[in-house]
């Protein structure tokens, strides 16, 4: 097995990651591609039973690593992506595979080709291994679909994977594949990536292109990587940008980080935070607490001043439009939103999914008078980045910081039925458009077992490959947890005892 022995999340970054290491050993002849390919499925067919992680493996994957082994060796060379076992969220066009968005209504939405980023990682070497479960058009954070059901965490069979991108996480932490490619609305990379102790950057926003994905909220969605290790996710994400930006020598001494503090609970996963913030000032970082103006506001928590609705996503409203446009476009798919609300209702479906279509779509029809409707437009956007802006600012008299750190999720753990509590941290990158990654930052033992603990950064719009530079600086500095396969039958992988 290649990489049987990983690091959680981000930890292998200081090492050279899986992408480089599988790269390596198949153009020194060490392994085929096949053989890497073929492990990984194997891997999927013996632990998927206790994730559902996965909705479908692709069934040209040993194909497509034959033909990268019957490359010349100075084309591989040149693949920087050479047999790289890729996951897709199943929003995402993938030729010959359907792209249900997990709902049996779309079990039909056969792709006549690939989405764009898929074809970028694919030109790059990468292999697509398999199209993985998320919450049911990308709707919550429970990661439940009608097509595979329930994805559960990597680490108990009794508690989430969050979601909406949940396959990607737990498939990701399990070890069937070393990329994912997910999407991310209002928090759905991020928050799985949380709770699986992977790595998920939601990059600046409209610097990935969305052709062939599935549409929610076009205002918010954005595409990015999910890897377990932070030279991975660079990788992919210069194939995704075609940008090489080099990370400067010393990316942490002189970095000036903001805690927002407040959004931080209290208990075991602040004791683990403060420590890997101990660690961060110590490489030379200015890390200190604070508040955004309106925090409150920001998080959806309060209406703003002077409304009496508070901020949350557009995909409330924009949803039924988006399905107008793009149901037409496909074969094998209901007609249009009415349509597609009216196959939700067969009784196939969590009865939660149709409800919200149909509240979704009397939400469009109202939205003229609709007070959240007017709150969550333009005027949303420009008060969220205006006050972020203001923190970010180093005019005279303004504070200045180049990143804030705040939490992804609120605990280390959810409960699989009701999903994770994000406290509302995911809306600042959404909202704003910044990009902001999640990554693990140390673990903690809770009564079920060991836990990662992770957090979240966001950084200045064009920033993304140097929050990953950052991310991984830190990270060598950190003792995360070591994972290996559990033999229990509640869990795919277990964590070792962080004391």
């Amino acid at each position: 097995m290649i990489g049987l022995a990983f690091l959680v999340g981000g930890a292998a970054s200081a090492s050279a990651g899986e992408v480089a290491a599988i790269k390596a050993r198949v153009e020194a002849g060490q392994a085929s591609c096949a053989a890497v390919i073929a492990d990984r499925l194997d891997r999927i067919g013996a632990r998927d039973q206790l994730l559902h992680s996965v909705i479908a493996t692709d069934p040209t994957a040993i194909a497509q690593a034959r033909r990268i082994d019957r490359l010349p060796a100075a084309r591989k060379r040149r693949l920087p992506l050479l047999c790289a076992p890729l996951l897709v969220k199943d929003n995402i066009d993938v030729a010959g595979l359907p792209t249900t968005a997990g709902s049996v209504a779309l079990a039909g939405n056969v792709a006549r080709r690939d989405a764009a980023a898929v074809a970028a990682l694919r030109r790059a070497g990468a292999v697509v291994v398999a199209k993985t479960n998320m919450s049911e058009f990308a709707f919550n954070y429970r990661g439940r679909s009608s097509i595979r059901g329930q994805t559960t965490s990597p680490f108990s069979v009794r508690e989430s994977a969050g979601g909406s991108s949940s396959g990607n996480g737990a498939a990701l932490a399990a070890g069937f594949g070393v990329l994912a490619l997910g999407t991310d609305t209002s928090g759905s990379l991020r928050v799985p990536a949380a709770l699986a102790g992977v790595i998920g950057l939601r990059p600046t926003f409209g610097t990935v292109s969305r052709d062939g994905v599935l549409p929610l909220s076009p205002s918010q969605d954005a595409v990015g990587p999910m890897c377990r290790a932070i030279d991975d996710c660079l990788a992919a994400l210069r194939v995704l940008t075609g940008r090489r930006d080099g990370p400067p020598a010393e990316p942490l001494k002189g970095l000036r980080v903001s805690l927002l503090d407040q959004l931080f609970p209290a208990g075991r996963m602040r004791v683990a935070v403060d420590r890997a913030v101990a660690r961060l000032s110590a490489a030379g970082a200015i890390v200190s607490p604070a508040a955004l103006a309106d925090e409150q506001v920001l998080t959806g928590a309060v209406p703003p001043p002077g409304q009496k609705a508070s901020f949350a996503s557009r995909s409330a409203f924009d949803f039924p439009d988006v399905m107008d446009r793009y149901l037409p476009s496909r074969t094998g798919v209901p007609a249009d939103a009415q349509a597609l609300l009216a196959a939700l209702r067969d009784g196939r479906t969590d009865p939660k999914v149709a409800a919200d279509v149909a509240r979704f779509i009397a939400n469009r029809d109202g939205a003229a008078g609709d007070e959240r409707h007017a709150v969550n437009g333009a005027f949303r956007d420009a008060f969220v980045e205006a006050r972020i802006a203001r923190a970010s600012s180093c005019a005279p008299g303004g504070d200045c910081l180049d990143l804030l750190l705040y939490p992804s999720v609120r605990d280390v753990a959810a409960d699989a039925e009701r999903g994770p509590d994000t406290g509302g941290t995911h809306r600042l990158a959404a909202y704003s458009g910044r990009p902001a990654i999640a990554f693990p930052i140390g673990a903690v033992r809770t009564a079920g077992g060991v836990r990662p603990v992770s957090v979240e950064l966001m950084g200045r719009p064009g920033s993304d490959a140097m929050l990953l530079a950052i991310v991984g600086a830190w990270q060598a500095r950190l003792d995360l947890p070591r994972a290996h396969d559990c033999a229990d039958g509640e869990a795919a992988v277990c964590l070792a005892d962080p004391d």
